[in-house]
């Protein structure tokens, strides 16, 4: 499906990006909040495309992340290649940065994504068809931080929810997280009869991760032991207009005990119509030993089905290599009425990745089975594989 580009917000973020790179800085740059200094940089293939320093900068960035998906729907083996990862998309987009007085600074975002031939939408009636148009605007977004009084965000990007049920420090998010759905959503379940369903992977299995990214106002507390609370208000209008305001609010909490490193969200959210969505994750990484464990959870409560699932994902981290760390993972799904009351969902996945820091680049290989029970139709089992590699710049 064709989806429509729309820019926004309008003049207001024209005049912003074009105007910030002359704010003068009058502080040093605050560590915990903005990007590494270029001196502690370790070295890289393609060097930071920036124009600026660490106080005031312009910056070009992106991602190209495409790999081999083969999908096993029970009757058929079917190939999709040069596909893109549906787990973090091909995108590009610059940022404008800025201190200002008194510990404020301003920011500014605009991102693209394009994915014509993505593992979330390609399927048996599909293969090798290329949808070129295919592109959407992600952020188009500024802000204004203050270490004392938190972040203020306009303009499309992420919900306060965006990301709560995403959690995860296992280092192999690239094929792998609690959206099991994003490494082969596209394909259909086939039939025990042998004919294809209706029925889209994707279908059966989410995440429930909040609001996504909306036209919005959004704020940010600042971090107080290591707690930060968000809420935001806003309304969809890529890749189309709803006119529907929706509204959410999430705890987030980050940090580091020793050797363990924590990280976790739990989130609120009113997607209109009347529902509400529930959603949470957690995960815990032992720095010494490499071992993680992650969860995630959510619940849609809706009128006519109350969807719910659970995720649980066992990592290891280690350095086998000189070139970058190598991160091992095994997961499982377990979903309840996501594809219509009475359904189950039930997903196991593993993944290897392996990091080239050099190059920038990030090598994986992902298994996973699908299976959905529905009380009105038998479906097959289906088994994808996805590997590839994601470049970053």
């Amino acid at each position: 499906m064709r989806q429509t580009l729309y820019i926004v917000p309008p003049a207001l973020l024209i005049v912003a990006l074009t105007t910030a790179g002359t704010v003068a800085a009058q502080e040093p740059a605050k560590p915990a909040a903005q990007p590494t200094e270029t001196s502690k940089a370790p070295e890289h293939w393609i060097p930071k495309l920036r124009l600026g320093d660490d106080n005031a900068y312009f910056e070009f960035y992106g991602q190209i992340n495409k790999g081999l998906l083969i999908y096993d729907d029970g009757g058929q083996t079917n190939n999709y290649f040069p596909v893109d990862n549906g787990n973090s998309s091909s995108r590009a987009g610059f940022r404008i940065y800025s201190l200002m007085e008194k510990g404020w600074s301003f920011g500014a975002n605009l991102e693209w994504e394009w994915n014509p031939y993505s593992t979330t939408n390609v399927n048996q009636l599909n293969e090798d068809h290329f949808d070129w148009g295919t592109d959407l605007l992600r952020k188009a977004e500024i802000y204004l931080d203050s270490k004392d009084y938190g972040k203020f965000w306009f303009g499309q990007g992420s919900m306060a929810s965006d990301a709560t049920a995403e959690v995860d420090l296992s280092g192999t998010t690239v094929v792998g997280y609690s959206l099991v759905s994003d490494m082969a959503g596209g394909p259909f379940f086939r039939n025990d009869d042998g004919t294809l369903s209706t029925v889209h992977v994707k279908d059966a299995f989410t995440n429930f991760d909040g609001l996504s990214r909306k036209l919005r106002v959004r704020y940010d507390t600042p971090s107080f032991g290591g707690f930060s609370f968000a809420t935001s208000v806003g309304t969809q209008v890529v890749p189309e207009t709803t006119d529907v305001t929706v509204w959410d609010m999430a705890v987030r909490y980050d940090e580091t005990y020793d050797a363990f490193k924590v990280g976790a969200a739990i989130a609120f959210s009113r997607p209109g119509d009347g529902n509400s969505i529930y959603d949470a994750s957690v995960s815990v990484l032992h720095l010494d030993t490499g071992l993680s464990l992650t969860l995630a959870a959510a619940l849609s409560d809706k009128e006519t089905v109350d969807g719910h699932y659970g995720y649980v994902k066992v990592g290891y981290q280690a350095d086998i290599f000189e070139v970058g760390k190598t991160a091992f993972s095994v997961d499982a799904y377990f979903g309840k009425d996501i594809a219509g009351r009475g359904s189950k969902s039930d997903s196991y996945g593993a993944q290897v990745v392996q990091n080239l820091d050099y190059l920038q680049t990030e090598l994986y290989l992902g298994a996973r089975t699908y299976s959905l029970e529905q009380e009105t139709a038998n479906l097959q089992d289906s088994f994808a594989v996805l590997g590839g590699a994601r470049i970053k710049f």
